[in-house]
């Protein structure tokens, strides 16, 4: 049966070739190397979850990725618990991605440390929609959520919003330095809190009127820049801020209500 798996991955490997870079291979779990270091960790509970999963699936549902090695020992790049996982369950042999080309000790490190970092992070409030919607126990326990995730879980309160999801338009500005600084100082004029990670948000029909502005400013002023007229637009308004507190103020208190 494996020489059967083999030589269907033999054919496979050769119709991929150029438009994938990596090989596909049947391996012995027992004869893979393991990384000497390894940044990522597991927790006890969490490894036996896998362990358990392991074993009721059969085998792997994702694949490892694996580098040859110069003796043509594979060594495990990435899924060196899912590997483990896979010995302890009693696996006899894994499906494997194997790089195709050639890669420097660097490029080995970079693959290794990317599969770790860039992993993404859960909403935690989806998170606590989608467990507690598991009424199986069974299922539950394959979802591999261990205790202390489950208890944080458990302190989030969330009420549901019956109103149609939020649309919007996402417009980046980029400032030079010395612009930030002067941003900084013009938001402070007209009172808006400003600080490095903030975010506004805006009514999706403005959008389009806040754009016609920018170009308008753009083509008045002939500013290339969309930052520079964004500043330019912040100045107008601090500008006529003032003009319409000197109003007021030449109203009096009376006349200004």
């Amino acid at each position: 049966m494996a020489e059967e798996i083999s030589e269907i991955l033999k054919l496979l490997n050769e119709k991929l070739a150029g438009l994938f870079p990596y090989r596909l291979e049947l391996v012995d779990p027992g004869e893979l190397k393991l990384l000497d270091k390894n940044a990522r960790y597991m927790k006890a509970e969490q490894f036996q979850s896998l362990v358990e999963n392991v074993r009721k699936d059969g085998n792997l549902s994702s694949l490892p990725l694996c580098y040859r090695e110069e003796g043509g020992k594979l060594l495990v790049l990435s899924g060196n618990h899912r590997t483990m996982a896979a010995r302890q369950a009693g696996v006899e042999q894994l499906l494997v991605m194997v790089v195709a080309d050639e890669k420097t000790a660097d490029e080995k490190l970079g693959i290794q440390l990317s599969h770790n970092a860039i992993a993404g992070q859960d909403d935690l409030v989806i998170l606590k929609e989608l467990w507690e919607s598991i009424n199986n126990v069974q299922s539950r326990l394959y979802a591999g959520l261990d205790s202390d995730t489950i208890k944080s879980l458990e302190g989030i309160q969330f009420s549901a919003i019956s109103e149609q999801r939020l649309q919007y338009k996402l417009a980046n500005f980029m400032f030079l330095p010395e612009e930030i600084q002067s941003l900084d100082e013009l938001l402070k004029e007209t009172a808006v809190a400003f600080s490095a990670d903030v975010v506004y948000l805006a009514n999706l029909d403005a959008y389009d009127a806040f754009f016609d502005l920018v170009v308008k400013i753009k083509k008045k002023c002939v500013i290339k820049n969309s930052a520079a007229a964004f500043l330019k637009l912040l100045e107008l308004a601090r500008i006529g801020l003032e003009q319409m507190m000197t109003v007021e103020e030449a109203k009096g208190p009376e006349q200004a209500e």
